[in-house]
Order: C-alpha cells, then structure tokens, then sequence
C-alpha cells in the first residue's frame, strides 16, 4: 500500500522512525557511548545553550523536526567524539565531494548571506555561544557544538567592489559522529541559532 503523500512526509515519516527506534533504545548504552548524561532526561551542552530530551517519548525543548531528527540520530547512532587533529573543509570529508554543493548553497552562501553585511551581529552571536576568537584572515569564531565537536565559522565583509564571503571548517573527528547530510543539518541549526542570538 503506497504511503499517501502529506507535505511534511519529508521530515515527519523520518522523524516517526526514529522516535519508534528511540523508545526501543536502552538509555544507558546511549549514555556509554555518546558521552551524553542520563538524570531523567538526556542533558546535551549545544552551542553553549542546555538542551534535554526526555526518554521514552523525547519531550524536547521546542526543536523543529529537522532538528529533532538530527539529535534522534546523534543518540542513537552517534558516539563519543574522539580527539581531533586539526580543521578540515565539508568536501575533504567523506561523501563531501557529492554533497559540496548542496553545503555551499544551504550553509555557507546563508552564512555570507545572512552576517556579511552585519560583522558585529556575527560577532556578538558567537560569543553568546561561548564562541572563542581566532586570529587571521576574516572574522573567525571556533563554536563548540557538543562536546568534542568543533567548528570554525569565518567571515568577510563585503564592500563596494566585493561579495561578501565565507567559509565553515569541521574538527576533523566530525565523520566519526555525524553522516555526510546530518553535517550540512548541524551547519543549519548552528546558524538558525546564531541568527536567533542576532537580535536577542
């Protein structure tokens, strides 16, 4: 029997799946191997803001579905984040090759887009993050995703003769947690709240 088409079948059949997966989960073992504390609800540190997620039903704090999904998978296919070694680029990642222009268009270009003309609101939003300042080329905040998970925000201005510009650097571990597209949906939450940071 074909699955009648709604709108959000994009997201709410993805989003139904996991969450019956979820309720099938032990809390514990997703504790072990995420790093993620169990009190009653799972405690994530995201970007600076305490989140929590209730088992089995993952009560949250407001998310959106596509949000959802991404922290639903974090728990249950994600793991510790090993130690990293540097910065890499979305393409020097595996499958970032196929999915580049996919992350240019929906992260990097918005991220141009949406600070380039707004330096000090870029700022101010990644400090609000406990974003730390790093020196160099444009304007550079590391952010601290979750815990292990790092990622490097740059800007730079535009003016009479430029575009503004930008670009997104991953801790080199991120493959190890997250999938090629749940990459491109941790740039999107990061600059959904960045934006929302913008104008607090």
């Amino acid at each position: 029997m074909q699955t009648p088409y709604r709108p959000d079948n994009k997201t709410q059949l993805p989003l139904e799946h996991y969450l019956k997966l979820y309720k099938q989960a032990d809390v514990q073992e997703i504790s072990q191997l995420t790093g993620v504390p169990y009190e009653g609800r799972f405690i994530l540190n995201i970007l600076g803001e305490t989140k929590t997620a209730s088992w089995p039903d993952f009560e949250d704090e407001g998310w959106s579905a596509t949000a959802k999904i991404l922290f639903l998978r974090y728990l249950l296919e994600g793991r510790e984040a090993p130690p990293f070694n540097g910065f890499v680029t979305y393409r020097d990642m595996p499958w970032g090759d196929l999915y580049d222009v996919n992350f240019q268009g929906r992260c990097v270009k918005r991220l141009a887009r949406t600070f380039g003309s707004k330096p000090e609101a870029f700022m101010k939003a990644c400090e609000a993050t406990g974003g730390v300042r790093i020196s160099g080329s444009g304007i550079c905040y590391e952010l601290c995703l979750l815990k292990g998970l790092y990622l490097r925000f740059t800007l730079w201005e535009g003016d009479e003769e430029f575009a503004p510009n930008a670009q997104i650097l991953f801790s080199d571990n991120f493959p190890q947690v997250f999938s090629a597209e749940d990459r491109v949906v941790v740039c999107e939450y990061t600059l959904d709240r960045l934006k929302k940071l913008m104008t607090a």
